[in-house]
């Protein structure tokens, strides 16, 4: 239950649950200085911000034309990351944005005979995990295939978290259709969405071009028009907890379709349950991301057609990264569409040095391997065990439907007594683990993909709480690791990336250990009465 962690955090823009005249306290923060302000701009800096424009879109053209016209590729892949905002917590998963995205542009798709999925691997804060770990398992939580990446952590989000958006953006470049990222802001401040960090704007410059790009909810909705301001002033809070219409909408376009006394109608037009958006504010980012993928589609289209029109090999544009310099030029629109080039997508090779990140852990030729026996997962594990002997088990949280469900909901969908609303509620997520019992003796064995290993790391992460592993992993002196059986001293071992993680290895050249044919990594459990469960294994 986030409610206990980290996703609840103070946000003055939001409303003490103790207080029951919801809406009335403060409203959006505005940003006093944006760094990354077009008003404000020299001519050259001007010149360079769209540039950058035009390097998101190219790589947003590219990323759908690709799609199309491979001919292997029969569905099209966006995934997120993140915590209980991205999981649709006080929702039914139903309304979460992912599956408002998905049935916006699956029948898209559908007219050009592929299959659409958009991958909810949003979790709960109660198991421990925040961004710090959970980007390390971007190719596991999500399809190695995925087309597009969504990573949203608001809240959990303190400082620092550039360096986890950088290896993401990094790592997704590695995996197999070089996914670009979109960073989803449950809030944003009424004037600019994260412009006014001087660490966002230097992602949002260096990573363009591979499509890096954030929406921030609030902000959205400030820059339709609305006059929020006025509104707060006069003591009507749209944002405040459990309020109805965002000032355009008073429901979502499907609550729309139902009738006015059904109750179900007027608990979809909540815009902020909590500090989690409610069906209408996710209706606001699923159309933010919809209109901008939609529009990608357009133009890759238009581009698509001109080439087969001029004869042109469309699929050597698109596939052969040594083809010329290509600029897309989609700012003025009366140009003919024969004139819209694109710029060349960055080779690897050539990747900018890191801003934030360490060089060791984010120049590595692959993303990281991780095992999350976390759910939901969609990619296959990047780790596989050895050996387990029978001491150990697979355990997973068992949620109801009803889990993390809003009352009003659980409410509707218990007097309608539909199973298949009660499926359509229940989220995805749960914590789990490989556990044994209280005085288990038990041992396993995980064979690490060595071919993925340039960095060294290595990572176990314990179930279930934020500071579990002091207690569970180096406090415990009947839990011991060994690397293809050379025991591994925790006086060398620290916490990181997440106090529920431990890293046993830093790297390969730090801790004096060399890379090997066969690295077998041995967890052993002799005794006690410390429950262990190991969560996560990672590796880079």
């Amino acid at each position: 239950d986030d409610r206990n962690n980290d996703d609840n955090d103070d946000d003055d823009s939001v409303n003490n649950p103790g207080e029951r005249s919801l809406g009335k306290k403060k409203g959006v923060k505005k940003a006093k200085n944006i760094l990354n302000n077009p008003d404000n701009m020299t001519p050259d800096e001007l010149s360079q911000h769209h540039h950058h424009k035009k390097e998101r879109t190219t790589k947003l053209v590219a990323t759908m034309a690709r799609a199309l016209l491979n001919p292997e590729q029969t569905k099209f892949t966006i995934g997120t990351i993140g915590s209980s905002v991205a999981a649709g917590h006080d929702n039914c998963h139903y309304d979460s944005y992912e599956s408002q995205l998905e049935r916006t542009l699956t029948p898209i798709f559908a007219a050009a005979k592929m299959d659409l999925q958009v991958q909810n691997a949003g979790e709960g804060g109660g198991c421990g995990d925040s961004h710090k770990n959970q980007v390390f398992c971007v190719a596991q939580n999500l399809s190695p295939d995925v087309d597009i990446i969504h990573y949203s952590w608001t809240y959990f989000e303190k400082g620092g978290a550039e360096e986890q958006r950088e290896q993401l953006v990094r790592w997704a470049q590695h995996m197999h259709r070089r996914p670009m990222v979109h960073h989803l802001v449950a809030r944003g401040k009424a004037n600019t969405c994260m412009a006014d960090s001087a660490e966002n704007v230097a992602l949002d410059r260096t990573y363009a071009s591979y499509g890096y790009n954030a929406f921030c909810i609030q902000t959205g909705l400030y820059f339709g028009g609305h006059d929020y301001d006025t509104e707060i002033a006069n003591d009507q809070n749209r944002f405040g907890w459990q309020n109805h219409g965002d000032g355009y909408h008073n429901t979502t376009r499907y609550g729309e379709a139902l009738p006015d006394d059904d109750p179900r109608k007027e608990s979809l037009g909540v815009v902020y349950r909590n500090w989690h958006p409610g069906p209408l504010g996710f209706q606001i980012a699923s159309d933010a991301f919809a209109y901008v993928y939609i529009s990608g589609l357009l133009l890759a289209l238009d581009i698509i057609e001109e080439d087969m029109e001029s004869g042109a090999n469309v699929f050597e544009r698109w596939f052969d990264t040594s083809a010329g310099r290509r600029v897309l030029d989609v700012e003025e629109e009366d140009r003919h569409v024969g004139q819209r080039q694109l710029l060349q997508l960055p080779p690897l090779e050539k990747m900018p040095d890191p801003h934030f990140c360490h060089p060791l852990y984010c120049n590595t030729p692959h993303p990281p391997s991780c095992l999350n026996y976390e759910l939901p997962t969609f990619g296959p594990a990047g780790i596989h065990a050895d050996s387990v002997t029978d001491d150990w088990s697979l355990w997973h949280e068992p949620n109801k439907w009803n889990y993390m469900v809003g009352k009003v909901d659980i409410a509707i969908f218990k007097k309608k007594n539909d199973p298949e609303w009660f499926e359509k509620c229940t989220h995805l997520d749960a914590c789990g683990g490989m556990t044994t019992s209280g005085k288990g003796i038990g041992k396993i064995v995980y064979d690490l993909p060595v071919e993925q290993m340039t960095a060294g790391l290595v990572v176990i992460c314990v179930c279930c709480g934020k500071k579990i592993s002091e207690s569970m992993v180096l406090n415990n002196d009947n839990m011991v690791f060994k690397l293809n059986d050379r025991v591994l001293d925790k006086k060398d071992m620290d916490l990181y990336p997440v106090d529920k993680c431990v890293r046993l290895l830093k790297g390969f050249e730090e801790d004096g250990y060399e890379k090997e044919e066969k690295m077998l990594l041995s967890v052993e459990v002799l005794g006690g009465e410390t429950e262990v469960k190991i969560s996560h294994v990672i590796v880079l």
